[in-house]
């Protein structure tokens, strides 16, 4: 129910911004960029422990990504907070198809719309760690790895044609596994996970 919900508020939401105003794309966007926010999440899955029942709370990470057109592959990183240090990282590689919306009549010097609404449906690979990583990461370090699909509608407000603060929400749905576990059904959590996140993004491109 929750899944279906957040997809028709994310449609209806593209639907009605695509309608009201002319699509407002570079062809390509090379983009990075750091992230703040809060993430929960939880398991649907009987008597199988998830990952975000021990990953919740503020966290810090960055995006990096590019997009072609409407294409867009990306990856994430996020590390979840607590009080005694990091609880966890989750890290996301998806692909997946976003639209930019101008909102208002204000423009940039390129020609550009200043804010721009971005709704994104993506889907990929998710790998969680239960503590900080430490470079390079290893199988080891991986408590929880498998697929993920997400919705996200974000916000970006340019302050010049290559830098852009922001906000974006996620409302996604994961099935992960223990790292060292692949077979063993009992191993396997199947859940949702929410992020609310503040961005400030570096963009480059045509």
């Amino acid at each position: 129910m929750r899944t279906r919900t957040a997809a028709a508020i994310l449609g209806a939401a593209a639907f009605v911004a695509v309608s009201g105003h002319p699509a407002h794309a570079r062809l390509v966007d090379l983009y990075a960029g750091g992230t703040a926010g809060g993430v929960t999440g939880w398991g649907t899955t009987k008597n199988t422990p998830d990952f975000f029942d021990s990953t919740r709370g503020a966290g810090v990470g960055f995006n990096l990504g590019v997009k072609v057109l409407f294409i867009d592959l990306s990856a994430g990183f996020l590390e979840v907070l607590n009080g005694s240090g990091t609880s966890g990282t989750f890290i996301q590689l998806l692909l997946g198809g976003e639209v930019d919306v101008p909102l208002g009549a204000a423009r940039l010097a390129d020609g550009g719309s200043v804010q721009v609404l971005q709704p994104r449906l993506a889907g990929g690979f998710a790998f969680g760690t239960p503590g900080q990583v430490n470079a390079p990461l290893t199988d080891a370090q991986i408590s929880a790895k498998g697929i993920v699909g997400d919705a996200v509608l974000g916000y970006e407000y340019f302050l010049n044609p290559f830098i852009a603060v922001g906000a974006e929400g996620t409302f996604g749905w994961h099935y992960l596994f223990g790292g060292d576990v692949v077979n063993a059904s009992q191993g396997h959590s199947s859940g949702y996970h929410v992020l609310a996140l503040g961005t400030v993004t570096f963009h480059l491109g045509h």
